[in-house]
């Protein structure tokens, strides 16, 4: 066994945990919550945002959507070296105006 493959995904122990712990809960309602939340994250970030929930006296189900990561924060490619070169130029150009630059 390697790391990665730990912790490793227990979806019906944990909705096991959640009923024991949350009587309160809607269990269908939770099953429904990690469906779509899991495609979003890691299931060591499903399993900590879950224990959070159920923690908090105040939480429901549906609050692990909010737990998600926000699509635009994902996997951005780092900028290219020709951005840093039109960057420096634009400022180059804003700094030191040229009579042509001016019109």
């Amino acid at each position: 066994m390697t790391d990665t493959d730990v912790p490793r995904p227990a979806t019906h122990q944990l909705l096991a945990l959640a009923a024991a712990c949350r009587p309160d809960w809607s269990i269908d309602q939770l099953r429904e919550a990690l469906a779509l939340a899991r495609p979003d994250m890691t299931w060591g970030r499903v399993l900590v945002a879950v224990a959070q929930l159920i923690a908090d006296p105040a939480a429901e189900p549906p609050d692990l959507l909010a737990e998600r990561p926000e699509a635009w924060r994902q996997r951005r490619r780092p900028p290219g070296p020709d951005t840093y070169t039109r960057g420096a130029a634009a400022a180059r150009a804003a700094l030191h105006p040229t009579p042509e630059s001016d019109c």
